[in-house]
């Protein structure tokens, strides 16, 4: 199986290649503003993070890699990016988070098999506050209320946290979901 790494630039984008090696799976990095038709051979796309801010002229994806269909999972900007290109709303969090913290999940198959609060790696400074249409909220923490959410029809998956950094109790565990995903054993 081979992930497309849509890079914008943020210091983890290595530790996600990283982290998809230690589940056995392939990649390759591609720019940011590469379209769908030049991501040939991949089943899936991870949207890294960046330190951009989505709604004062950040890095966008080409909405083509959007639309495409290969299941998606955005990471921290690529949580805010799929939501502020699919017609949500993200702003200036109100408290920052860029530690360790807990959130509590709901029933996903981004959670499968994980408890229902753990322990995640935050880094950021803007959040979702309004999801794009079809989403569903799967995961908040105290402070950030949309910290992962879903589309399963559209195969796309958002978390505000990093799940390839140190400080995740089941950071691998996530990556081995969406690659499970992505092989269709889950909805």
């Amino acid at each position: 199986m081979k992930i497309a790494i849509i890079d914008f630039r943020s210091t983890f984008t290595n530790k996600i290649g990283e982290a998809l090696e230690r589940v056995g799976a392939e990649y390759s990095y591609f720019p940011y503003n590469t379209p769908a038709e030049e991501i040939v051979g991949c089943d899936g796309i991870i949207f890294t993070g960046s330190y951009d801010t989505v709604y004062d002229g950040g890095k966008l994806a080409e909405r083509s890699v959007l639309e495409c269909g290969l299941p998606i999972l955005g990471i921290c900007y690529g949580h805010q990016l799929v939501h502020y290109m699919l017609g949500g709303k993200v702003t200036r969090a109100k408290t920052p988070e860029h530690e360790p913290v807990r959130i509590d999940t709901v029933s996903s198959p981004l959670f499968e098999g994980l408890p229902a609060s753990h322990i995640v790696s935050m880094h950021h400074n803007d959040e979702v506050v309004t999801l794009a249409e079809g989403f569903k909220k799967i995961a908040e923490s105290e402070n950030c209320f949309y910290a992962a959410s879903q589309n399963i029809e559209k195969k796309i998956y958002t978390v505000q946290f990093h799940p390839e950094d140190v400080g995740n109790e089941y950071g691998d565990e996530i990556f081995r979901n969406y690659l499970r995903i992505i092989e269709n054993k889950t909805a």
